[in-house]
C-alpha cells in the first residue's frame, strides 16, 4: 500500500493541530475529574492511535484537517494528566528535578520519532501503524502500575484575567513563545519540503532543533552560574548586540558579487538575480 502524503492542505492541517492544542485545555480538566488520571489516560491515547489509524486510511485534506484537531486535544490532555501526576506525586524539594527529566524525556522522544520518517518515506501505512503502536505501548506503565492515581483536589476558581493582574509579562512572555513555537513546528517542515528537502532530511533538521532546544537551557543554567542571575541580561544584551552588529555587516559585506572584489553596497545584494547576472558581464 505505497500511497503519498496529501499536499494540499497541509499547512491548514498543522494550524488545525494547534487549535485543536489550545482549545483542549479548557476539557482536559473536566475529563480528568469526571474518569481519574489513569482512566483519561488510556481514553486519550486510545484515540490518538485510532487517529493516527485513520490517517493512513482516509487520505483527505479535509479529513486530516479533523482528525488532527482530534489529535491535539487529545495530545494536550495526555500532556495535561502526565505533568498533573507528576505534580502531585513530587516533594517540593525535588520537583524541579522531577520535571527537568520529564523535559528530557519528552524533548529526546520527540526528536527520536521524527527518525522515523526515515523508516519508509512516503509509505503511510507503516509510519501511522508504528505510531498507533507506540501510543498503545504507552499505556502499559499506567495500566500496570500498582499505585493509586492522585487524588483530585477541588476546583480552584481562577481566570485568564486575574493571572494576567497576577504575571502579566509571564502571561505575554509565554503567548509570545507559544505563537513562536507553535509557528516553527507547523511551517518548519513545510518550508523545508519546499526547498527540496526529503522526508528524512525534514525529519534531521527537525531532531537537530529539539535537540539544540534541549541543550539550550543546561547552557543557560551553566552562564548563570558563573555570571549569576544579575550578569545573565547583560550578557545576553552583549551577545545579542554582537550578533546583530555580525548580519548588519554581513548583509553590506559582498564580497562575491562581481569578479571577487569586495562591494558594499547594500541594494545591489538584495538585486534579482537577473541583475547580478547582468552585473557580472
Amino acid at each position: 500500500m505505497s500511497r503519498v502524503f496529501p499536499r494540499r492542505g497541509s499547512a491548514s492541517s498543522c494550524l488545525v493541530f494547534f487549535v485543536g492544542f489550545a482549545c483542549g485545555i479548557f476539557i482536559s480538566g473536566r475529563l480528568i475529574r469526571r474518569m481519574g488520571h489513569i482512566r483519561t489516560f488510556a481514553f486519550c491515547a486510545a484515540v490518538c492511535a485510532s487517529i493516527a489509524l485513520l490517517h493512513s486510511l482516509w487520505v483527505d485534506p479535509w479529513a486530516w484537517m479533523a482528525l488532527r484537531f482530534l489529535y491535539g486535544l487529545s495530545l494536550v490532555t495526555l500532556m495535561t494528566v502526565t505533568e498533573s501526576w507528576l505534580n502531585a506525586r513530587a516533594e517540593k524539594h525535588e520537583r524541579g528535578r522531577v520535571f527537568a527529566m520529564y523535559m528530557v524525556v519528552n524533548l529526546g522522544g520527540i526528536a527520536l520519532a521524527q527518525q522515523l520518517l526515515r523508516l519508509s518515506p512516503g509509505e503511510l501505512l507503516v509510519l501511522f501503524s508504528v505510531s498507533a503502536i507506540l501510543s498503545c505501548w504507552a499505556l502499559l506503565p499506567i495500566t500496570i502500575s500498582s499505585r493509586s492515581q492522585p487524588h483530585i483536589p477541588e476546583r480552584a476558581k481562577s481566570s485568564l484575567k486575574k493571572i494576567i493582574g497576577f504575571a502579566p509579562l509571564a502571561v505575554a512572555t509565554s503567548a509570545l513563545s507559544g505563537l513562536a513555537m507553535g509557528a516553527f513546528w507547523a511551517m518548519a517542515p513545510l518550508y523545508a519540503s519546499k526547498l527540496g528537502f526529503g522526508l528524512s532530511e525534514v525529519g534531521l533538521l527537525m531532531s537537530l532543533t529539539i535537540v539544540g532546544a534541549a541543550l539550550a537551557p543546561l547552557l543557560v543554567g551553566l552562564i548563570m552560574n558563573l555570571v549569576g542571575p544579575q550578569g545573565m541580561p547583560v550578557y545576553m544584551a552583549v551577545v545579542l548586540g554582537l550578533l546583530a552588529t555580525y548580519a548588519i555587516y554581513q548583509v553590506r559585506h559582498v564580497s562575491v558579487l562581481t569578479a571577487g572584489e569586495q562591494a558594499h553596497f547594500e541594494p545591489m545584494a538584495q538585486s534579482s538575480h537577473e541583475i547580478v547576472e547582468m552585473i557580472e558581464r
